[in-house]
């Protein structure tokens, strides 16, 4: 419906945003038609699902499907504001390109078809010409703006019709009423709008303003009740006000009279605990004072007790401390002698050396003196021959020349003697020095104790692997199924405090034992048959890493597979064994692969490694034998250092199972033969046995824990869930072996 209102009797505020209080850029309108600049709307939606407030009058508005670009666009409004974009252009006599002759003049029409600026020129000529008939009744004048007479519907006379909604090329000619009164051109009565309510825009528009109309009176009509309702509203709140007054009166009364008891009430009360509280005070007093004095004389008691056990710890300390002196000085004084007899030795093997060397230069000095000889009658018959030969004289040859070959027959003999005992003269015999023996450890002949794991017990589980911490805990590996193995971590006691599952790797059909060492704090490096990983024994944490690729290479055997793992403290290094294919692998605490280092034809099978004292001991089922081998990283293969002693009782054939070593550096080794066990102890440097005991036939690895009763020797067996606990006891001593 035209507004017959002038153009500037419109106020400002209905060109602004309410949200960002200036003018409405895209605005759109909402179902209460209040209007919104588009960017401001948008955030009000965010987040919002199915409806929202308007933020003007709070009606619900609903939210279309596609969010904000559902909302109608008000181009009612858009064509208002478009004007006074082009009134603002005119009053400040902007100079504009001209779309007929391109020169940029001061601005006099404006085009709503051409949608662009005129000149003075261009404008005559739009008015003038038959071309642009159409044009002239959509042209804007600056006289027109001048007159300050243009109103709404001036304006809405000058705008062209829309253009189609589906095809923009085209004018609107018809407007769709199914689909909202969308504009729509010829070509869509069969096409997207084909069967809709297809109608003149000016029968659309005088129906929709009938209808407005309507809706107008009747809200008329409406707005006449509102008096008289405005007046029920104030009569029932005066009466409410009344009602509320007496009420408040009635109840205030009543609270006074309830308050006043209660004060009464409470002071009676108040009364009667000042009364209570007196009596128990004195009471009370009473009583503290007897439990103060028996306080006083419990703690005198207690003291002179505590004083005593002082005393006691003290002169026990004391004791203790003498006892451990005078062991220290007697280890002292066995060092002493022990090094006097190590300089003693080391004197007479020098004296004896010495010796050696004088009598055996004497030699290769007479030597030296029969070859000088040889050399003199040499170069004498040397020049007596060069002699006679020169002079050419036949009778000096006849009288001197077999004289001269009678003499050189015997230096010819001389020369040609060969002297065998001249190769030994460059040896020196002499013995090692003997073995310096620090606190030697023995295992005592009975089992200390037997712990039943009861996590492995009747369940099936196998135990393959078994470690211990710093801090005292226990920590066995082993096989749950064909598709996990675990980790359980133990207390002293073999009670369980953690139980973890791992899944076996992927790439590999093998199955899935587990191994483990220490690794530092309270980490534990573990392995399978294709994977290597990291446990944290307190929170149960697993990192691994799956090695299958470190195989793929090696094509010269089927069955292929890690079988154990020790770790290199010092470096932070984690090493494991494989079977059948001589290489060991090295990782860093990250699990980062190092290098794969080479060992020698002999070692196929390596059951069980130990890092030990800077060298690397292993045990090779294959060829039931254990060695210790180089250990430089440097190197692309380790070298052979020594076979270790094989025991050799009962007539077995032992199989070396597994390795490890206590605090004072001698090593023991598990051995497996037809059904029996046995354990060796080895010296420090694993080439001397020292000790050989019988254990538990079921038994298959071991490993050393420290207690404060001194360091133990733990036994584990694969499949029973026993663990057996010998005492290793530390004799001390410093002596020559």
């Amino acid at each position: 419906m035209a507004c017959p209102s002038h153009w500037n009797d419109i106020e400002d505020k209905f060109f602004e945003c309410s949200i960002c209080l200036d003018l409405f850029k895209e605005p759109k309108l909402l179902p209460c038609l209040h209007r919104f600049c588009k960017q401001c709307l948008e955030p009000i939606i965010e987040g919002k699902v199915g409806t929202f407030e308007c933020p003007l009058c709070k009606d619900v508005c609903k939210i279309p499907n596609n969010r904000i670009d559902g909302f109608k666009t008000d181009f009612h409004m858009k064509s208002m504001l478009q004007f006074i974009q082009l009134q603002k252009t005119f009053e400040n006599r902007e100079e504009r390109e001209c779309i007929g002759c391109e020169e940029k003049l001061k601005v006099t029409a404006y085009c709503f078809m051409c949608k662009e600026f005129l000149c003075v020129q261009c404008y005559q000529f739009h008015l003038t010409k038959k071309i642009f008939a159409k044009h002239q009744k959509h042209v804007l004048a600056l006289n027109d703006l001048e007159r300050k007479s243009l109103t709404q519907e001036k304006l809405a006379s000058l705008v062209e019709a829309p253009r189609c909604h589906t095809h923009p090329e085209h004018m609107a000619q018809l407007c769709c009423c199914t689909c909202g009164n969308h504009p729509v051109c010829l070509t869509c009565t069969y096409g997207e709008h084909k069967g809709h309510d297809l109608q003149d825009v000016a029968n659309v528009s005088k129906e929709e303003r009938e209808k407005l109309q309507k809706r107008l009176e009747e809200l008329v009509k409406r707005k006449e009740n509102v008096p008289s309702l405005t007046d029920k509203i104030n009569k029932v709140n005066a009466e409410l006000t009344s009602i509320v007054a007496d009420t408040k009166a009635k109840w205030k009364t009543q609270y006074e009279d309830q308050t006043r008891k209660l004060k009464n009430k409470k002071e009676k009360e108040q009364g009667e605990f000042n009364r209570f509280k007196t009596v128990l005070d004195e009471k009370t007093r009473k009583e503290l004072k007897e439990l103060e004095s028996e306080m006083e004389e419990k703690i005198r008691k207690i003291r002179d007790e505590y004083d005593r056990m002082i005393e006691i710890k003290i002169r026990e300390s004391k004791e203790k401390e003498d006892t451990k002196r005078n062991e220290i000085e007697n280890r002292e004084l066995k060092i002493d002698e022990t090094m006097n007899k190590l300089d003693a030795a080391m004197n007479e093997r020098n004296k004896t050396i010495e010796e050696q060397q004088q009598r055996k230069l004497r030699e290769t000095q007479n030597l030296s003196d029969l070859c000088n000889q040889w050399v003199n009658k040499f170069e004498n018959l040397s020049t007596i021959a060069s002699r006679v030969l020169e002079s050419h004289n036949h009778w000096t040859d006849a009288q001197c020349i077999p004289d001269i070959r009678a003499a050189s027959e015997p230096l010819v003999e001389d020369m040609m003697k060969d002297f065998p005992e001249m190769e030994s003269l460059s040896d020196v015999t002499m013995d090692d020095l003997p073995i310096l023996c620090f606190d030697r450890v023995n295992i005592l002949d009975n089992v200390e104790s037997v712990v039943d794991i009861d996590m492995i017990k009747g369940n099936g589980f196998c135990i393959t692997g078994i470690t211990s911490t710093g801090s005292g805990n226990i920590v066995v590996s082993g096989t749950l199924s064909y598709e996990h193995s675990f980790i359980t971590v133990l207390n002293r006691q073999g009670c369980q405090i953690r139980h973890d599952k791992i899944d076996f790797a992927k790439g590999s059909s093998l199955f899935p034992s587990s191994h483990c060492a220490a690794l530092s704090g309270d980490k534990i490096a573990v392995c399978t048959s294709n994977q290597v990983g990291v446990y944290n024994i307190y929170d149960g944490s697993f990192t691994q890493n799956n090695i299958t690729s470190l195989f793929d290479d090696i094509k010269t055997v089927d069955v292929k597979y890690v079988t154990c793992i020790t770790t290199d403290p010092v470096r932070g290094h984690i090493i494991v064994g494989t079977l059948n294919i001589g290489l060991l692998f090295i990782f860093d605490e990250e699990l980062k692969f190092i290098r794969a280092l080479k060992l020698q034809e002999i070692i196929r099978w390596s059951k069980d490694i130990l890092y030990h004292e800077g060298v690397l001991l292993i045990c090779d089922v294959k060829s039931r034998c254990a060695y210790a081998v180089t250990m430089d990283t440097s190197k692309a293969e380790a070298e052979l250092l020594y076979k270790l002693p094989k025991p050799a009782i009962d007539g077995e054939t032992w199989y070396p199972y597994s390795i490890c070593a206590d605090r004072a550096g001698f090593v023991y080794i598990l051995w497996y033969g037809d059904g029996k066990c046995i354990i060796t102890q080895y010296s420090q440097d694993g080439q001397q046995i020292l000790t050989t005991k019988r254990t538990e036939e079921a038994a298959r690895c071991m490993t050393t824990l420290m207690t404060e009763e001194g360091e133990k020797l733990l036994v584990a067996t694969s499949r029973s869930g026993k663990m057996f606990c010998y005492s290793l006891v530390s004799i001390s001593q410093c002596s020559l072996l």
